[in-house]
């Protein structure tokens, strides 16, 4: 009786929440029972979209990608969507700390036979940067690079202020991001093969300007890495 009032006191005094996606769980538990039971992307994987190939529709779009690969552990859906919605717009940055686990399985599986020089990350302007407190782009690559034993480098900048790319239609939303980033004035890309981070991946367009402008300066090859991928 005793320790059944003693949990009641807890859960009123202290909110729990899941590790991953933020929503209130008991107090005795890590995960909702939603995320407990995440399936992740079914292999094989196409490496240019990086979705399951039964989901892949790269040849019926017939885009081209300025990155080698892209890999993800899951669809932004359900569950997932609204962990990097939390983490992102609703101050719940330590969330990326259990996110970032399956990312690095992602990297150490797929990406096991490549030699990068560095991981960076998708940049922020600081304006962005102040109004959120945190660039999760940023927390996610410095947990990749601890994790995985790859040297993270901040090596880019972004030039322009661009419209909110999930407001843009598909087509919209590689003018909307072409030439928003560049390569700081100090950084040595020429000839290196960079692992690029970001949290979700819609179209690519984002993670396609990265990669055109990091080849522009000399960049040997760009492989991507998200939590998500939207199908």
């Amino acid at each position: 009786m005793m320790k059944e009032l003693l949990k009641k006191l807890k859960i009123a005094l202290f909110t729990k929440r899941c590790d991953f996606c933020g929503e209130v769980v008991c107090f005795d538990e890590a995960l909702c029972a939603e995320c407990s039971s995440l399936s992740r992307i079914s292999e094989p994987i196409c490496p240019k979209c990086g979705c399951s190939k039964q989901d892949c529709k790269c040849r019926k779009y017939q885009k081209e990608t300025e990155y080698k690969a892209v890999v993800a552990p899951f669809y932004y859906e359900g569950s997932v969507s609204r962990a990097i919605l939390n983490m992102k717009m609703n101050e719940m940055p330590k969330l990326i700390n259990e996110q970032s686990k399956w990312v690095v399985d992602a990297v150490k599986k797929h990406y096991e036979e490549i030699d990068f020089d560095f991981v960076t990350f998708v940049p922020m302007r600081k304006e962005d940067i102040a109004k959120r407190g945190y660039n999760q782009a940023k927390l996610l690559a410095e947990i990749v690079s601890k994790e995985c034993n790859i040297p993270l480098k901040d090596v880019l900048r972004k030039k322009r202020k661009t419209k909110i790319q999930k407001r843009q239609k598909a087509n919209e939303r590689f003018a909307n991001m072409y030439n928003a980033f560049d390569v700081k004035d100090s950084a040595d890309v020429y000839g290196k093969n960079i692992l690029l981070i970001d949290d979700v991946k819609t179209t690519g367009a984002t993670l396609t300007s990265i990669a055109l402008t990091l080849k522009a300066y000399g960049a040997s090859s760009v492989y991507c890495a998200v939590i998500a991928i939207v199908k």
